[in-house]
């Protein structure tokens, strides 16, 4: 999990809004600007570039502390969905066309090379297929039905969104196996080191995001 998915944007979200969320966030920023009560209309990244220190420092100090003070089991539904729709789903598809332009390019490419995984191509289309559908249907059926903690609806497809999360996994596992778990042979040029990398960095996200699904959000609306 990145720290962008809890925190928002460093560009973006104030001193005001992360202390209304975790107050002991205040401690982490008065460690760096003293006088930090009077900057809360200020931005994380403002507020780091005044400290002269990293903006991924800050952040990354920050995020721990709200993980440390609000584990991800413990966080509002409304937070959850959030990270849900904009951190992960929005991600997924902005990522699956440029992750499919470059296995086509890899497998044409390299078409005469052994190490090239045949039929990447497709196997990539089929998964951004896959999910693609799953997160139209996911997001009008089941997600827009929990906003603000509504009461369990039985009519949730709940047990249809895990199956698809099987689904999802079987086609992340041949990935995996056709890739030989997303290592790059030593001949691979740029191009294939990257799709290789953005490959598995997808891996991990959905992989993440359904755990978070499964195990956190959706107990809540089960009977």
């Amino acid at each position: 999990m990145n720290y962008q998915d809890i925190l928002g944007s460093c560009s973006e979200t104030t001193v005001g809004q992360l202390v209304s969320r975790c107050p002991q966030t205040l401690d982490v920023f008065r460690k760096y600007v003293p006088e930090i009560e009077a900057h809360r209309l200020t931005t994380v990244d403002i507020v780091a570039s005044i400290a002269d220190v990293e903006p991924k420092r800050l952040c990354q100090e920050l995020f721990d502390t709200v993980m440390e003070k609000s584990p991800i089991e413990e966080l509002d539904t409304d937070v959850l969905l959030e990270l849900i729709l904009r951190g992960y789903d929005a991600g997924h598809m902005a990522k699956l066309p440029e992750i499919h332009r470059l296995a086509r390019k890899i497998e044409a490419v390299h078409r005469a090379n052994p190490d090239v995984p045949k039929g990447i191509t497709l196997a990539i289309k089929k998964l951004e297929h896959t999910l693609t559908d799953h997160i139209e249907r996911e997001n009008a059926y089941v997600l827009k039905r929990m906003e603000h903690d509504q009461p369990p609806n039985p009519d949730t497809p709940i047990a249809q969104m895990n199956e698809e999360h099987s689904l999802i996994k079987r086609q992340l596992d041949k990935l995996r196996q056709m890739t030989r778990n997303y290592r790059a042979p030593e001949s691979a040029c740029r191009s294939w080191q990257r799709f290789y990398r953005e490959l598995k960095a997808l891996d991990f996200r959905l992989s993440e995001q359904m755990y978070l699904e499964r195990e956190v959000l959706f107990p809540r609306f089960q009977f």
